[in-house]
C-alpha cells in the first residue's frame, strides 16, 4: 500500500518537476543572455561612443539608419538588437518609466510594471513569469538596467531629449527583458513525463508480480516451518524441515529449526536422565534402608529375646524370695544368667546402633550433596559398613587400604554415590550368582590436592565389546533382571562433571575390573567448615 502511494505521488509530481527543470534551464540561459547584453552595452558606451564623440565629428543619435556620419545611441543599439532577437524566437525588450519622446506612447503591461517597480527596489533580483498566450508558452525573464559607466550618466543628463537630468551611477534607468517561446520544450516535457510515468507504472506492476510470486514462495516455506514448529511443540519429535531451499534466509530458518529440535531433544533427554538419576538415588536409598532394616531387626530381636528371658528369670527369683526358698546357688545362677543376657543385649544393640549410624550419615550425605570436611578412610569405611547387609548376603568382602589418614573438603554425598554404585555393580555384574568375591579400595591424596581412588574387584570382568558402552546412559546386560543401566553412567557423570575429575576403566575377561578415579579436593570455605 505504501509503495502504491509513492508510485502515485511520483506519477503526479513528475510532470511538474520536469517542467520546472526545463523552465529553470531556459531562465538560466535568459539571464546569461541579458548579462551579455548589459556587458555589450557597457563596452559600446565606454569604448565606441565615447571615442567617437571625443575624436571625430560623427554624431550619436536615435536616427542613424542611412546616415554615414551617425552611430546609434547605446539604448538605440539595444532596441535594434531586439529586432534581431525576435527573428530567432526570442524577444529582447528595454523599457522604462523615463522613455525618450518617440517612445512615450508605449504603455507597460502588467509584467513590465511589476518588473520595473520590483527592480527599482531590489536591482539585484531576477523577475520571471510563465505566460500562456493562445497556444504558446512564453517565459519572461527581466533584470535591472543600471547606469554602469560615467559616460552613460553624462549622456543622459546632457541629451536635449532626456526626460530626466539628474542620473547617477547605479540608478536603474530601465528593465532588460527576454521573452522566450518554450512551447516546444514544454511539449517535450509532457512527453518525457508521460514516458517516465509509464515506465514507473510498468516497473511497479512488474515489481508487484515478482513480489507476489516471491512472497507466495517464501510464505509457503515459512508456513511449512511454522507447522513443523507447532508439531514439535505438540510433542511430535519426528517433525522435520527439508534443508533444501533456493533462498539463503529460508535455508537459515530451516537450519535453525533443526538446531532447535536437536537442542530440545537433548534437553528432554537430559531432564529424563536427571529424573532417572534422582529416582535411582532414591531407589538406592530405599534398597539400603530395607537392607539395613533387615539387618538391624536381627540384633534387636535377639536383644528383645534376651531381655524377655531375663524378665522371666527375675520373676522366678522374686517368687523364690517371697516363699523363702531362694538359695545361694540359685542366686549365683541368676547373676550368671543375667550377666550373659546383658552382654547379649549390649552387643546386639551396639551392632544395630553402628548400622543405623552408618546409614544415617551416608543417606544424609547422598540427599544433601553439601561440601564438608571428612576423614577419607573413615568415611569410605562408613559407606562400606552401610552396605554390609548386601555384602553379607553376597558373601563378599571389601578391604579399604589407606596409607595416610588425611582430611579433605569434598562432597561426601557424591563420593558415597560413586563408591556405593561401584560396589553394587560388582555385586550384581562382577560376582553375579557366584558367592564370595573380593573388592579392594585403595585411597591416597597427592601434593596437588587431588583425591585418588583405585577400585578393584576379582569378578568376571567386562567383555571387550562392552567396555566402550558401560558408562553410557541406559546400557545394561541385566535389563530383564531389573537393571536400569544408570549405575556406571551416574558414576561417570558425578566424577567428570560434579567432582571435575577423571575416571578410567581397565578390565580383562575373568580377571575383574579396575577403576582409577582422580578428582580435586575442594578448598575450605566458611560455608564448608564443620
Amino acid at each position: 500500500m505504501a509503495m502504491l502511494v509513492i508510485v502515485l505521488l511520483v506519477s503526479f509530481t513528475t510532470p511538474s518537476f520536469v517542467k520546472k527543470i526545463i523552465q529553470s534551464q531556459v531562465s538560466h540561459n535568459s539571464i546569461n543572455a541579458l548579462q551579455q547584453v548589459k556587458t555589450l552595452r557597457a563596452y559600446y558606451t565606454q569604448h565606441i561612443v565615447k571615442k567617437v564623440q571625443d575624436n571625430t565629428d560623427m554624431l550619436v543619435a536615435i536616427e542613424h539608419y542611412n546616415k554615414s556620419d551617425t552611430i546609434p545611441l547605446p539604448a538605440t543599439m539595444i532596441h535594434d538588437l531586439s529586432e534581431l532577437f525576435d527573428k530567432n524566437g526570442s524577444q529582447l525588450r528595454l523599457y522604462s518609466h523615463y522613455p525618450f519622446p518617440q517612445r512615450e506612447q508605449r504603455h507597460l503591461d502588467e509584467f513590465e510594471e511589476k518588473a520595473w517597480f520590483a527592480l527599482n527596489q531590489q536591482p539585484e533580483k531576477v523577475i520571471e513569469a510563465l505566460e500562456i498566450q493562445g497556444d504558446k508558452s512564453l517565459l519572461r525573464v527581466a533584470i535591472a538596467d543600471q547606469m554602469q559607466v560615467q559616460a552613460c550618466v553624462d549622456c543622459h543628463n546632457n541629451h536635449p531629449l532626456t526626460p530626466k537630468a539628474d542620473w547617477q551611477l547605479g540608478d536603474v534607468r530601465g528593465v532588460l527583458e527576454i521573452s522566450t517561446d518554450i512551447t516546444k520544450q514544454m511539449a517535450l516535457a509532457e512527453q518525457i513525463s508521460s514516458a517516465i510515468v509509464i515506465f514507473i507504472m510498468f516497473a511497479y506492476v512488474l515489481l508487484m508480480v515478482i513480489f507476489f510470486f516471491v512472497t507466495r514462495r517464501i510464505t509457503k516455506h515459512v508456513s511449512y516451518i511454522s507447522n513443523a514448529m507447532v508439531e514439535l511443540g505438540d510433542g511430535n519429535v519426528d517433525a522435520q524441515v527439508d534443508l533444501a531451499s533456493s533462498t539463503l534466509e529460508i535455508g537459515q530458518m530451516a537450519k535453525a529449526f533443526t538446531t532447535f529440535k536437536q537442542a530440545l531433544l537433548k534437553t528432554q533427554a537430559l531432564e529424563k536422565r536427571q529424573q532417572l538419576m534422582g529416582s535411582e538415588k532414591i531407589d538406592g536409598l530405599g534398597r539400603m534402608l530395607a537392607s539395613v532394616a533387615h539387618d538391624v531387626n536381627t540384633p534387636i530381636s535377639i536383644g528383645i529375646t534376651a531381655a524377655s528371658l531375663m524378665s522371666d528369670k527375675i520373676a522366678r527369683i522374686e517368687e523364690q524370695i517371697a516363699k523363702g526358698e531362694l538359695t545361694k546357688s540359685d542366686m549365683e545362677k541368676f547373676i550368671a544368667s543375667a550377666t550373659e543376657s546383658m552382654q547379649v543385649v549390649s552387643s546386639n544393640l551396639v551392632s544395630a546402633g553402628n548400622l543405623i549410624k552408618s546409614f544415617k550419615q551416608v543417606s544424609v550425605d547422598q540427599i544433601s550433596e553439601e561440601q564438608r570436611q571428612i576423614v577419607l578412610s573413615e568415611y569410605i569405611k562408613e559407606i562400606v559398613h552401610s552396605l554390609k547387609p548386601r555384602l553379607t548376603r553376597a558373601k563378599a568382602t571389601v578391604l579399604v587400604d589407606c596409607q595416610q589418614d588425611c582430611q579433605f573438603y569434598t562432597y561426601p554425598g557424591l563420593l558415597s554415590q560413586v563408591v556405593s554404585n561401584l560396589i553394587t555393580n560388582s555385586l550384581i555384574h562382577g560376582f553375579g550368582q557366584k558367592p564370595g568375591g573380593k573388592i579392594i579400595i585403595t585411597l591416597n591424596g597427592n601434593a596437588e590436592g587431588n583425591i585418588n581412588i583405585h577400585y578393584q574387584d576379582d569378578g568376571i570382568g567386562i567383555p571387550m565389546e562392552h567396555q566402550d558402552k558401560v558408562m553410557e546412559p541406559f546400557f545394561t546386560t541385566k535389563r530383564e533382571q531389573g537393571g536400569s543401566g544408570l549405575g556406571l553412567s551416574i558414576v561417570h557423570t558425578i566424577v567428570t562433571q560434579k567432582l571435575a575429575g577423571t575416571i578410567k576403566l581397565v578390565s580383562n575377561q575373568e580377571q575383574g575390573v579396575i577403576f582409577d578415579i582422580c578428582f580435586p579436593a575442594k578448598c575450605p570455605s566458611k560455608e564448608a567448615e564443620p
